[in-house]
C-alpha cells in the first residue's frame, strides 16, 4: 500500500520561523491529508485514541524536528 503525506509548512515573516499551517491543510485538505493509493481515498492522519494512519505519527516528528532546527539556525542568525 501507498500513502501520499501532505503538509503545508509556512514561514512566518513576523517572527522568522518556520511552523505548519495547520489551518491551511485543513482547508486544501478538507478529507484528509493522506492519499492512499491502494483505496483512492483521501485519509486524516489521527486515527482518534492515540492511534495515527499508516507513518503519520513518525513523519510528523521528524518533520518537527528538521523545522526546529531550522528555527534554531535561524535564531542563531539574527543573534549575531
Amino acid at each position: 500500500m501507498s500513502r501520499r503525506y501532505h503538509f503545508i509548512v509556512v514561514f512566518d515573516d513576523d517572527t522568522k520561523q518556520w511552523d505548519f499551517d495547520i489551518d491551511g491543510e485543513e482547508i486544501a485538505f478538507s478529507n484528509g491529508t493522506i492519499y492512499n493509493d491502494k483505496t483512492n481515498s483521501w485519509e486524516y492522519g489521527y486515527a482518534g485514541n492515540g492511534k495515527y494512519v499508516g507513518m503519520e505519527d513518525k513523519l510528523s516528528t521528524q518533520l518537527t524536528q528538521q523545522l526546529d532546527k531550522w528555527n534554531l539556525r535561524l535564531k542563531t542568525k539574527v543573534k549575531k
